[in-house]
């Protein structure tokens, strides 16, 4: 198993399911009356950030550990904030990631990453940096999406969060 192999599909199936729970919500606050901008502003906590910024979050480290992984810069995506805009970053990063070939991967493992921070710089292996950091990142920003959702009243379970998965035998 290769890096490209542990990181893509996930990847690729988390921005699947943000998709699909916007669809979701999109509907749900339809047949309530609501406005979907709502979105914006819904937070778990009032400390924690709102639900685009989750979006934005798994976006950017999903898009960002790929290339960092291929030992290119990460670029951030611009804060989306609209329905419209949430869905339009979507499809550009899984449009992105879905470009992406396993050799550009080649020596991922142990490629050095290093993610600067105004308190000093982190430095992983990449298959540390893949196993501790960038996965379960990625895998945290959907799950507060999927819980803000939830807690809305959208029509939303287990299987909308786990999204595509293989057929049973």
């Amino acid at each position: 198993m290769t890096l490209y192999d542990l990181t893509i599909p996930s990847f690729l199936q988390s921005l699947r399911v943000l998709v699909r729970l916007l669809d979701k919500a999109q509907v749900h606050f339809a047949i309530e009356g609501r406005d979907i901008a709502e979105l914006a502003a819904l937070r778990l906590t009032p400390d924690m950030k709102p639900f685009p910024f989750h979006i934005e979050a798994a976006i950017n480290n999903a898009v960002g550990a790929a290339a960092r992984l291929r030992g290119l810069p990460a670029a951030n995506i611009e804060a989306p904030i609209t329905l419209s805009e949430l869905r339009n970053a979507l499809a550009a990063a899984i449009a992105e990631l879905e470009s992406l070939e396993a050799h550009e991967f080649d020596g991922a493992e142990t490629r050095e990453i290093v993610l600067p921070s105004p308190k000093g710089a982190r430095r992983f292996a990449g298959l540390d940096y893949v196993l501790r950091l960038a996965l379960p990142n990625v895998h945290f920003h959907v799950a507060i999406a999927y819980a803000l959702l939830r807690r809305e009243g959208v029509n939303i379970g287990k299987r909308d969060y786990l999204g595509d998965l293989p057929a049973r035998a």
